[in-house]
């Protein structure tokens, strides 16, 4: 029963994950000019992780996924009648959300990973950029990183909570947005993961209220 929720997951989030990879793709001819599409420019005129637009394309391509993936797995699932049957099989409530939240959140966390992994491998590269490359510049990437469970599980908790789109509903995620702009800016790493911990967190616990609280 937990592969087969695993797959469905799997499955389901594939369309999202390929979205995001098409914007990834975009995101590294930005950055690195190598132009995939005809707009983009071949001249190379910021340095990696030093005055690039790595923190604008990271937001609009990872916390775009997460959000996706978030509001998929809970809203969109709700509106198709599938919690009605997932909710009927012989498993706790807490666990089917539990691997819900593992699969989505997996995804997202190691999606904005290999972003960074793959532009960082790229600029330490000889003969890719005009100057030395060294590791620690990577720093505040981390940091973009330590965003995405906020965002993805305030994604997750706005889709599963009982309230109107255009009321409070959407709390949880702009609170989880708000918090990832303040993780983003925080000059330590240290603090920026005990904010994402706490944050993130927080949000579980209240994901796993509503789910055995809420009637479905």
């Amino acid at each position: 029963m937990l592969k087969a929720l695993v797959i469905k997951e799997l499955r389901e989030s594939a369309g999202i994950v390929a979205l995001a990879i098409i914007g990834a793709v975009y995101m590294f001819g930005e950055l690195t000019a190598t132009p995939v599409v005809p707009w983009q420019g071949s001249t190379l005129y910021s340095y990696p992780f030093v005055g690039d637009w790595l923190g604008f394309y990271f937001c609009i391509v990872v916390g775009g996924l997460a959000i996706a993936l978030g509001l998929r797995q809970t809203a969109w699932e709700l509106g198709q009648g599938t919690y009605f049957f997932l909710l009927h099989r012989p498993l706790p409530r807490a666990r089917v959300f539990g691997l819900k939240l593992l699969v989505g959140g997996t995804i997202a966390i190691t999606f904005g990973a290999l972003l960074i992994l793959i532009y960082a491998l790229w600029a330490a590269q000889p003969g890719h950029i005009p100057a030395p490359f060294d590791w620690r510049m990577t720093g505040w990437a981390w940091n973009l990183w330590l965003m995405t469970p906020l965002v993805y599980v305030g994604a997750f908790l706005s889709g599963i909570r009982p309230a109107r789109w255009f009321g409070s509903r959407l709390a949880p995620l702009l609170a989880g947005i708000g918090l990832a702009v303040a993780v983003t800016y925080v000059p330590w790493f240290w603090l920026a993961a005990l904010i994402s911990v706490l944050g993130t967190a927080m949000g579980l616990i209240a994901v796993f209220y509503y789910v055995q609280a809420r009637d479905y």
